[in-house]
């Protein structure tokens, strides 16, 4: 049994996340401009299990959404009735 790490669960109980048994690494990083979105493909995370968020760098904004689909990591800017989109810093981090 693994004294250290993280595990993350579903709502039905399923492991969704478990670093009990990986290390990550910082594998991309980008500073995000407020408007604007984008994408990069990363071909040697096939197969592999990444976390990946933003980071809003100014107060009382709202950080990008970011998602991944394969090999290709997205950020969208994203705004709500209340905050502004904000400059994100965006990292994907890959665990092995």
């Amino acid at each position: 049994m693994a004294t250290y790490g993280l595990k993350t669960y579903d709502s039905s109980g399923t492991v969704t996340l478990d670093t009990t048994d990986a290390i990550s690494r910082l594998r991309y990083s980008i500073e995000a401009t407020a408007t604007v979105s984008g994408n990069i493909t990363l071909s040697d995370i096939s197969g592999k299990t990444t976390s990946e968020f933003a980071v809003c760098k100014e107060q009382n904004k709202t950080p990008h959404l970011v998602s991944r689909s394969g090999t290709s990591i997205t950020w969208t800017a994203e705004s709500s009735n209340f905050y502004p989109s904000g400059d994100s810093l965006v990292l994907i981090f890959l665990y092995d």
